[in-house]
């Protein structure tokens, strides 16, 4: 029976990769279009393979914009003394419409921003032209349905960062403790695991993390990033890969020194971040949550699996702990 279940698997995702071929292969080129189409039946994707190839399309993309960064100065620009630094998190329906965990997270960074020094900014369909001017064919590919929300979401965290400085978090992470103010006070901060071995399958190998990024105003990562974005929506009507952005961070890192210093500059910081939404569903205990927030403050999570609050035992789960933290119903304890 597993081996038939398998069987079945492989053929559904040759019929899925061979549909995306023809458009992969008008969008980008031959090499891309078949290697994309052999990692993605041979799971797990990623192989190195894929990755040189995205790397070599990206690279030759990027060519002009790193060339322009790389002979044009850029400094950073300092926050004014007693301003609040711009915290960014993104729901495109606002609030009333955040599911339970998404709400939970939203939350908990509402709980623990220092208020004398920083303020969220939620960007939502409604507000976000408030904020940043995009050019015109990013709007009308986003309105036509050639981008996605995430894809734009992407777009809207280089060009808040580049113009404003701050804090981009995901509208998904939970933070476990204390606000990270380094994220609010460094030129470049980002959560880093940098392990060539472990993240092999990644572009950036852990070196830094689109979806926890902050810095100050006109640092030359960010405004290469939106240069980037601009860019590539104005020729392409689809992204090479889910994380471009690793790409064209990539691309920089390799060829202008005043990125890959700040990069390399970095400590590995919240190792763990992708450790704790795998267990919310376990039992909670003083001693889990412990081991998850020991040397990680920062956790990635997902509302997109069943999010339960009470094991078949009848034990409040660790989910069920971090609505605890938040809306301040005390389970400590009762499984402890």
């Amino acid at each position: 029976m597993r081996v038939i279940t398998r069987a079945q698997h492989f053929i559904q995702r040759i019929i899925q990769e061979a549909k995306e071929f023809p458009p992969r292969l008008r969008e980008f080129d031959f090499k891309v279009a078949v290697l994309s189409f052999v990692d993605g039946i041979f799971p797990p994707e990623k192989h190195q393979y894929y990755i040189n190839a995205i790397e070599e399309y990206v690279d030759r993309f990027m060519a002009p914009i790193v060339e322009k960064y790389r002979t044009e100065e850029n400094e950073a620009i300092s926050y004014a003394p007693g301003s609040h630094v711009p915290v960014w998190c993104c729901w495109w329906q606002g609030l009333e419409k955040m599911p339970e965990l998404v709400l939970l997270c939203n939350q908990r960074l509402r709980q623990v921003i220092p208020e004398d020094r920083a303020e969220l900014h939620m960007i939502t369909q409604e507000n976000y032209k408030n904020y940043v001017d995009l050019p015109k064919h990013i709007i009308e590919k986003f309105e036509a349905g050639k981008m996605s929300i995430t894809a734009l979401s992407d777009v809207l965290r280089v060009a808040l960062l580049a113009e404003y400085g701050g804090f981009w978090i995901d509208s998904t992470v939970f933070i476990s403790d204390h606000f990270p103010t380094e994220f609010i006070t460094q030129n470049y901060y980002a959560q880093r695991m940098y392990d060539p071995v472990k993240w092999k399958r990644e572009a950036c190998k852990g070196r830094w993390c689109g979806f926890l990024m902050g810095g100050k105003a006109n640092n030359v990562i960010f405004l290469l990033l939106r240069d980037a974005f601009y860019e590539w929506w104005r020729i392409h009507d689809s992204v090479i890969d889910y994380v471009i952005l690793d790409y064209f961070l990539l691309s920089g890192y390799k060829n202008i020194s005043a990125i890959s210093e700040q990069i390399d500059h970095l400590p590995n910081n919240n190792p763990g971040v992708f450790d704790m939404y795998g267990k919310l569903h376990w039992p909670y205990s003083r001693e889990l949550y412990h081991q998850l927030t020991a040397d990680t403050n920062l956790h990635k999570l997902t509302y997109k699996i069943d999010l339960i609050k009470e094991t078949p035992s009848g034990f409040p789960t660790l989910y069920a702990y971090l609505l605890s933290l938040v809306y301040g119903e005390n389970i400590d304890g009762k499984n402890s």
